[in-house]
């Protein structure tokens, strides 16, 4: 493959990368892992995609490239883009990885226009600021939400289609829903989709 070879980029052999634009210092691709059509990726320090990780189409993934004086005040931000083995970005998002996001193990970034945000404008310090985002494990992000930086969706929860997550929730088996996303009601363990394994719709 022309990206491992020119670009030095660590490829599995079974990974796939479709039409996109993507512009990374450094790429890792898992084995079974995919970008598809139409994708733009764009000043990364790190893209970083698990075993069977996959990004739909369509999706805006744009960081700040290292020393940029626009967040001369974050000097520890990571510009990234780290998802675990099955994580799954679909289709027509915005994700601003001015600092990093963290997608885990079979967590899914659903549905569609979505937006996480991990830049900010301090208005009391009169400064941008970042902080990471990170999606736990086996948790689901419906569509038309948006994620603000330093927050965080707990494992195995769904976060409802229109909601604003503005703190980091913390409470696992959790459906949250609102603006600001508040806690709703338990979530059964026994849901399958908190116990899959591989690609969604298998078993």
């Amino acid at each position: 493959m022309v990206a491992r070879r020119l670009l030095g980029w660590d490829v599995a052999p079974t990974a796939f990368i479709g039409r996109s634009i993507i512009s990374a210092t450094h790429v890792t691709l898992g084995a079974g892992s995919s970008i598809g059509p139409f994708n733009v990726i764009r000043h990364l320090e790190r893209l970083e995609l698990g075993e069977g990780a996959s990004i739909g189409s369509r999706n805006h993934i744009l960081g700040v490239p290292a020393g940029d004086a626009v967040f001369r005040h974050s000097p520890r931000r990571e510009a990234a883009l780290v998802m675990g083995r099955y994580a799954m970005v679909t289709v027509a998002h915005e994700i601003d990885c001015s600092d990093r996001v963290e997608i885990g193990d079979y967590a899914s970034f659903a549905g569609f226009r979505s937006q996480i945000l991990t830049h900010s404008l301090d208005l009391v310090r009169d400064r941008f600021v970042t902080a990471p985002v990170a999606i736990g494990a086996h948790s689901a992000v419906m569509s038309g939400c948006i994620l603000q930086n330093g927050t965080t969706v707990p494992a195995r929860s769904v976060v409802s289609a229109g909601s604003v997550v503005t703190t980091k929730l913390t409470e696992e088996l959790t459906f949250y829903r609102g603006n600001p996303a508040e806690a709703v009601r338990p979530l059964p363990e026994r849901l399958k989709f908190f116990h899959r394994e591989g690609h969604m719709g298998q078993g």
